[in-house]
């Protein structure tokens, strides 16, 4: 080969090697995983957690936090005064009222306040000589007291039709109360005894919406108003979660049997309207089992329905040929039992936990922001 040949040739080289001399070369970046992160705001176990006008309500077997945080101290109310022994549900979440039940009295007083000279006690035997107890959930970790946005509390409860006259179906009592000069008061009651059953049955599902109370009774479900109207929603066992301004509602002849009719109704609940119909060939038995497990495990996270089991997080996939969980990165959470799911400030995902009373080091928070929260197993 000439000289004049391999000059050019060396030049090119040259100039190659100078390239990428003088060039950063950059490998792609793989996206780092976001753990759960603990909260050590919380160092007991909590049944449930949720936002209430901008700021964050949490509970936990015997106390309640106000106005909470997820990086300081913060502030409860002990109930334990008011609690019994044998104490299996969990306290409803308010931002005006705390309440619990004893073995025969209903008991009332304004959130922060858990005070003995604060609560407002309602003996039921005055209310109902009958009485004779206050209806536990099957489950343990739905609501056994609703209270709504309004201040309306529903506590179901057992007593006989009349002296000696069995009775099957659950009665109610419905108030609507208000805080007035720092003390509860009761501004209307309301007895609800109505018969929908000829055998004995019990409460599988009771949850508080913004407008409506949805409880599921035996195989039934019903919806008490504003007003403490009692109305027969489903003559099934259902689910129900609210997605934006819609109420979703799973329904079924049984917890895990086929089909699985899904119905979407306004936010007052009424008039729901069939949107799906589901076979076994259309949802898998397991996600089935997950779907119709008795307790409330179904949330909305900022338009995305998740499912909570165990130390797991699904999210559901649904369309008009199938329904599908896929399982989101729980990193952080291994060895956790979820208890309640919920978003606050927007921007960011709050997992509660239980925790055995054996535990020392527990901790109940574990947050991520949104959006890394839909990030897959």
């Amino acid at each position: 080969m000439k000289s004049s040949t391999r000059f050019p040739i060396l030049l090119i080289f040259i100039g190659i090697f100078s390239f990428f001399s003088c060039s950063t070369f950059e490998t792609p970046k793989e996206e780092v995983a976001v753990f759960w992160k603990q909260s050590l705001s919380f160092q007991e176990g909590l049944t449930h957690a949720k936002e209430i006008n901008g700021k964050l309500y949490a509970a936990s077997k015997t106390r309640i936090f106000s106005e909470a945080t997820l990086f300081g101290i913060n502030k409860y109310s002990d109930l334990s005064a008011f609690l019994p022994d044998n104490f299996l549900y969990r306290l409803p979440i308010s931002d005006q009222l705390m309440a619990t039940i004893n073995s025969d009295e209903l008991i009332l007083l304004p959130i922060g306040k858990p005070f003995e000279e604060d609560a407002l006690v309602i003996k039921m035997k005055d209310l109902d000589p009958g009485f004779y107890d206050f209806k536990q959930i099957v489950s343990g970790y739905g609501d056994q007291i609703g209270i709504d946005s309004k201040g309306h509390v529903l506590a179901p409860y057992g007593a006989p039709k009349s002296p000696g006259v069995s009775k099957y179906t659950p009665n109610f009592l419905w108030l609507k109360t208000a805080v007035i000069d720092g003390k509860v008061e009761i501004l209307e009651k309301k007895l609800i005894k109505e018969e929908f059953f000829d055998d004995w049955v019990t409460i599988n599902g009771f949850k508080v919406f913004e407008n409506f109370m949805r409880v599921t009774i035996g195989n039934k479900t019903f919806d008490f108003d504003q007003n403490g109207n009692m109305e027969l929603r489903f003559e099934f066992y259902t689910k129900s979660v609210q997605v934006g301004n819609e109420i979703i509602t799973f329904v079924g002849d049984g917890w895990e049997t086929f089909p699985l009719k899904v119905y979407k109704s306004d936010l007052s609940g009424k008039n729901p309207e069939l949107i799906g119909t589901y076979n076994s060939g259309q949802v898998s038995n397991e996600d089935r089992r997950r779907i119709g497990i008795s307790f409330d495990n179904l949330s909305s996270i900022n338009g995305t329905i998740v499912l909570i089991e165990g130390e797991s997080i699904f999210r559901m996939s649904m369309n008009e040929q199938s329904i599908k969980l896929f399982p989101l990165d729980n990193v952080g959470l291994i060895g956790t039992f979820i208890t309640s799911i919920c978003l606050i400030d927007n921007s960011t995902v709050l997992v509660t936990t239980g925790c055995e009373a054996s535990d020392k080091n527990c901790v109940s928070g574990y947050y991520k922001p949104l959006d890394k929260f839909l990030t897959p197993r």
